[in-house]
């Protein structure tokens, strides 16, 4: 199919699951141990409660009470013990626990105290280093991943931008969540697929097909090729516009090219029309003059540009082989600038599904047939097209309307036009039927603008695929907004993702060579040029994550850019610091002013003192585990709600432990001569493990650690 050629024609890296070592949840596991230690010790010292289930132990919230902690109450209410007696035998409890803790051999508890009804413990923090450190540095890169989902099947479908435009900063999101989402959910188990939705037929594609085919042989493209067929689109449109007001695009090349002021005609049935579209000309005509006359050299003997552009939507439709070469011709170039894009980030899809094969392979006429004959299924008539009655679905179906429900008189969904022709939201079904056949889950991840069409097409689904109607998940996510920027396609205005990133870069440039400079440090501009693309890369992915996937983003380059805190580039920074650190160790060590460093295995982890240092381990590295899965597995709520994907909580997770790091590195100062070898040691390795957490938590967002910057 010509889907096919096209994954052949442009490079695609499929980006299967790596294989890690098998991981592990040590938190789970230190849990597991604490128990292991502490039900013995309290069926010793309380045998009068053996006969009761003994709590669950949890991290503790406020570490200046505990490590950890047991909610006795119900333990206590067990043993006949409320309201006062049950705090004061809670006390007693502690004392006794306390009293063999001192007397046995050491193990992970350290003391224990009571608080109220909770049993707050204190663990032995070397014992517990000893434990999580080499074994999370033994898992590498699989550190934080599990195998919980293995086995399911998913695919994510994303960015699916027009291809008729260049990707702008909306459509970028959609790419970064979707590239982001696939690495999480391979993280935890999942295998995962990309695909990229074509959306090759419609009113747009056409005017932009006619237009490239038209001056493909006549000019050279000025611009990447995506942006270049924006233009024609947005050019296109607007010679359409002008013709349906009566407008001689014969006239309008004569005043162009004769140097006449173009202005609209002082008198016309639709004025603020007319002055709408001759200000779009004007503004084309300045941004594109070359591409502009030379369309309107090609066009201006059409009559009707929009009837031609709809004839040859028709032809395409019906798989006609010119009109197929006219169409694929445009599409696949457009792609192809689109996927250069693209390739900045390294987002790769593993499959490109045209819209327009549903139609030539028969699955919208399958579909339809089987539709037809539902009580839901409403014909066309000569002035309204066919769709389906979903207030009447809603409603034999019981599910709930109203507040937490669906709309009670809910909108239909129209499939075919009074002409028979069919309609986007009813050919997004059919892929979705397509789409669930082959997976465990299907996530679209599609603008919130959209919820009630996806909301459509999954009781739709629900209708004819009533065991695989829950498959389908629509993952929505708001727009991206920029200071006094307003983006357009077709006026071929955008905030385009190219033009952004080129500012990103030379800011991040200014940055990283002020650096430099501060420090006297000389200047390899070859490296410098590398080093600021992969930060800005990580800028503009961190920046697009870091916000909750339904919340706008108010995108602020400065912000973005930030050494010191909240952007992609504060994690790098604090990444290569622990290469800094082990790279001054050696040098060090080659001058002779310190041993060679110890093996992880000849640590002493009872050296590690520092109260930053066991916040950071309880806090940021034994949970790592659990955010992942919380931000790859949410809750499913019950329909019409959606689940909430928490794509920004490993950026969160990772800039407040990065924030943690710094002041640690500020207030250690790890590699001083008058420090006593074992911390100076332990201290290095244990930083070695808070570079793996962040580099893990980066190759999630898809970027990639530097050693240097």
């Amino acid at each position: 199919t010509w889907g096919a050629f096209f994954v052949m024609a442009l490079p695609n890296a499929p980006t299967p699951a790596p294989q890690f070592a098998a991981p592990r949840d040590l938190a789970h596991e230190l849990s597991s141990l604490i128990r292991q230690q502490f039900d013995p010790l309290l069926r010793t010292v309380d045998p009068a409660g053996s006969a009761f289930p003994i709590p669950q132990v949890a991290r503790s919230r406020d570490l200046s009470k505990g490590d950890y902690s047991f909610m006795f109450v119900q333990y206590l209410k067990a043993c006949g013990k409320t309201g006062p007696a049950a705090i004061e035998r809670l006390l007693e409890l502690s004392r006794l626990l306390n009293n063999e803790l001192a007397r046995g051999t050491p193990g992970f508890i350290s003391t224990t105290e009571a608080t109220g009804l909770y049993l707050n413990l204190r663990l032995n923090r070397g014992s517990v280093f000893r434990f999580v450190v080499p074994a999370a540095l033994a898992m590498g890169p699989s550190f934080g991943h599990s195998h919980v989902m293995a086995g399911k099947k998913v695919v994510i479908e994303h960015t699916s931008s027009n291809p008729n435009a260049p990707l702008h900063i909306g459509n970028l999101r959609n790419s970064i969540l979707g590239m982001h989402l696939t690495r999480l959910m391979q993280a935890v188990g999942y295998e995962v697929q990309q695909f990229f939705y074509v959306n090759d037929m419609g009113a747009q594609i056409g005017l932009t097909a006619l237009g490239y085919s038209k001056i493909y042989h006549v000019i050279e493209p000025t611009k990447k090729i995506d942006q270049w067929i924006g233009l024609i689109y947005a050019i296109m449109n607007t010679f359409s516009e002008l013709q349906k007001l009566g407008i001689s695009l014969a006239t309008m090349l004569f005043l162009l090219e004769s140097g006449s002021v173009i202005e609209p005609p002082a008198e016309h049935a639709d004025p603020a029309a007319v002055k709408e579209y001759f200000g779009i000309f004007e503004d084309l005509s300045n941004r594109a003059p070359v591409l502009l006359r030379a369309l309107l050299r090609v066009c201006q003997d059409i009559p009707s540009i929009h009837r031609d552009a709809a004839e040859l939507n028709l032809r395409y439709e019906q798989n006609e082989p010119n009109a197929v070469a006219i169409f694929r011709k445009m599409v696949n170039d457009c792609l192809s600038g689109n996927q250069q894009t693209l390739d900045i980030y390294n987002v790769r899809h593993n499959q490109w599904d045209y819209e327009s094969e549903l139609a030539w392979e028969g699955s919208n006429d399958r579909v339809l047939n089987f539709i037809r004959p539902s009580p839901y299924y409403v014909p066309q008539t000569a002035t309204q097209g066919s769709f389906l009655d979903l207030t009447r679905f809603i409603r034999d179906c019981g599910f709930k309307t109203g507040k937490g429900g669906y709309m009670k008189e809910y909108p239909p969904l129209y499939i075919l036009r009074p002409d028979g022709s069919t309609l986007y939201t009813f050919r997004d079904v059919v892929y979705s039927i397509k789409k669930v056949a082959h997976a465990d889950l299907v996530l679209n991840i599609i603008a919130r603008e959209q919820d009630l069409a996806q909301q459509k097409v999954n009781l739709a689904l629900k209708l004819v695929c009533p065991a695989q109607g829950d498959r389908l998940i629509h993952m929505s996510y708001e727009i991206v907004k920029l200071t006094n920027t307003k983006m357009s396609s077709r006026r071929g205005k955008y905030l385009l993702a190219d033009d952004l990133f080129d500012k990103l870069a030379r800011v991040v440039r200014q940055k990283l060579l002020a650096r430099l400079q501060q420090k006297n440090k000389p200047v390899d501009q070859q490296q410098l040029a590398k080093v600021s693309h992969e930060v800005a890369t990580c800028a503009m992915k961190y920046a697009l994550l870091s916000t909750s996937c339904r919340n706008k983003i108010t995108f602020d380059l400065d912000k973005v850019t930030s050494f010191q805190d909240g952007s992609g580039v504060f994690l790098l920074y604090n990444s290569t610091r622990v290469s800094s650190l082990t790279g001054k160790y050696a040098d060090r060590h080659a001058k002779g002013e310190f041993p060679p460093l110890c093996p992880l295995e000849a640590v002493d982890w009872a050296a590690l003192t520092s109260d930053y240092e066991w916040e950071m381990l309880l806090e940021f590295i034994l949970p790592f585990t659990q955010i992942v899965h919380q931000a790859a597995v949410p809750e499913y709520p019950p329909a019409p709600a959606l689940p909430e994907y928490g794509t920004h909580k490993v950026c969160d997770h990772l800039n407040a432990m990065a924030r943690l790091y710094s002041s640690y590195y500020k207030a250690v100062r790890v590699i001083v001569t008058d420090k006593p070898l074992p911390v100076v040691h332990a201290q290095i390795h244990y930083s070695t493990l808070i570079k793996l957490v962040l580099d893990n938590g980066l190759a999630l967002m898809n970027i990639v650690p530097l050693e240097v910057m």
